[in-house]
């Protein structure tokens, strides 16, 4: 499958909430516990001020299938050189090679940025994005155990690192 990386932008809100609210409804993969409205879409461009975010296009229909982007891992100067990753991509292309598509390109553009250090968080219940995430270079750092309560249950959050 081809696909086209384009600067994540407005005209993406609609697809991009769908995309993030499926995850928000179906699983522990996104964090909120109820699905957000579109006004929420400027928040997550803004979260990846100064570093990058992109729409991922199915080329061929243009349609966006996923997003990706770098964030700021702290506000703080000290921590400029690190960033956490952060991908959503539609459940029916999954498994497509396109997570580690988007992880190349954050690469590239991470260390023209300056990023050195990749964090990921990840929910422990997401076992195919820790798979994913080991079988791309990260390691696990740690966990915080029973910090999260989604669907009646708690959940973790899995710490995963890569120096690029």
């Amino acid at each position: 499958m081809n696909i086209v990386f384009e600067k994540l932008g407005m005209e993406h809100q609609k697809s991009v909430m769908e995309i993030f609210n499926y995850y928000i409804s179906t699983s522990t993969a996104a964090f909120p516990s109820t699905p957000l409205p579109e006004q929420f879409y400027p928040m997550l461009i803004k979260r990846s001020e100064g570093l990058c975010a992109y729409a991922i296009l199915e080329e061929e229909t243009n349609k966006t299938i996923g997003f990706c982007s770098l964030n700021p891992y702290n506000p703080f100067p000290t921590f400029q050189s690190t960033a956490t990753v952060s991908y959503f991509i539609a459940h029916e292309y999954t498994a497509k090679g396109i997570g580690a598509k988007c992880l190349d390109l954050l690469e590239k553009e991470g260390k023209s940025l300056g990023i050195r250090q990749f964090i990921a968080e990840i929910s422990s219940e997401n076992e195919s994005s820790i798979r994913f995430h080991k079988a791309h270079g990260f390691e696990q750092t740690g966990e915080l155990k029973n910090i999260g309560e989604k669907f009646g249950h708690s959940f973790g959050v899995v710490l995963m690192q890569k120096t690029v």
